[in-house]
């Protein structure tokens, strides 16, 4: 069998891949690579050098191809136009080529932000999307553009066609980036506290448990499109459960400081108005603010009824596995 990734030199991609090369059906892995190797530097894999905007080498890569995991995605940018680009049009355009070139078997990571914040009650498949971020309305579009092509393109017809829409919740875990920012402020015995801190607002899987229900779907081969939220053991998690596993593994206890709605909306204002001086992004915008203010948690239960999701990792397994990493690398 063969594998095609795309997003595979990115965190969640490259463990992915890693996994697809542990397999032994697997006598190909192609990925996608733009500029760097990244985490995949000496591994036996297939490059295919190109963008999701270039797509002819893309294509020719596709045939032969028994599995499609499309993992490519911008998560910030300064414009809606950058985030449609390649969130969605990419992905389309992706989708197109690959049932062309004869692969049945499609995997699209999509995101929760998609779908938009909860109550304390868990979202499920059937919520109705309602983003509140710019990155979030592009992963619900390209979600509607799938199901779009697949009744335009008639795709009901072939039999053997099917297309896997995984919406992750937040996703943590070894070379993790966007959490780490929280977990960096460890280092310093700083623990922000910016939603309640005894609810459960947050909803985590860690890298490894996603990516073996992701290498498990491929094998659900039922035709039609299917949307699966993936989720760790628990529905949700408090960050003082978070803060005290934390505690424990690093050995310290933190000074746990609550930010203010207000107060966090006025820093990521200000950072909106200073880093594009110096030609950079800010990691911290008023999307972002809003996000991080929110309850995010969702409800796994239709994955593991369909297809036996069974997501093992516990908090601190995760946790222990993450800090770890980050200690042993340095970035703590």
């Amino acid at each position: 069998m063969k594998a095609f990734v795309t997003g595979g030199t990115g965190f969640v991609g490259s463990h992915i891949v890693e996994h697809l090369l542990d397999l032994a059906e697997f006598e190909e892995v192609r990925v996608l690579i733009r500029k760097e190797e990244k985490w995949l530097k000496g591994l036996n894999y297939t490059p295919v050098k190109s963008t999701l905007e270039n797509l002819k080498p893309v294509k020719d890569a596709l045939y032969g191809v028994d599995v499609l995991i499309h993992g490519a995605a911008i998560l910030h940018a300064s414009s809606y136009s950058d985030f449609f680009t390649v969130n969605v049009e990419a992905t389309k355009n992706l989708v197109e080529l690959a049932v062309d070139a004869g692969v049945s078997n499609i995997i699209i990571l999509s995101s929760l932000a998609a779908t938009g914040p909860s109550s304390q009650i868990p979202l499920t498949e059937q919520t109705l999307l309602s983003p509140i971020s710019a990155y979030g309305r592009s992963k619900k579009q390209m979600e509607e553009e799938i199901h779009r092509l697949f009744t335009e393109k008639n795709w009901a017809k072939n039999p053997n066609l099917s297309i896997k829409i995984i919406r992750p919740t937040a996703v943590y875990g070894p070379r993790e980036t966007d959490i780490y920012g929280l977990f960096k402020a460890l280092k310093y015995r700083i623990a922000p506290i910016i939603s309640n801190p005894i609810q459960k607002t947050i909803s985590l899987v860690h890298v490894q448990d996603l990516v073996n229900g992701i290498l498990t779907v491929r094998l659900y081969n039922h035709a039609g499109i299917h949307t699966y939220f993936l989720g760790g053991p628990e529905d949700g998690y408090s960050w003082n459960e978070i803060y005290k596993e934390c505690s424990v593994i690093l050995g310290k206890s933190f000074l746990r400081i609550r930010v203010p709605k207000v107060g966090l909306m006025a820093i990521a204002k200000m950072s909106e108005t200073i880093t594009p001086i110096f030609g950079m992004y800010p990691a911290l915008n008023l999307e972002k603010a809003e996000e991080l203010t929110q309850s995010w948690l969702c409800s796994s239960n239709k994955a593991k009824k369909d297809w036996g999701y069974s997501p093992k990792i516990s908090l601190i397994e995760g946790l222990q596995s993450t800090l770890n990493w980050y200690q042993n690398h340095n970035w703590l």
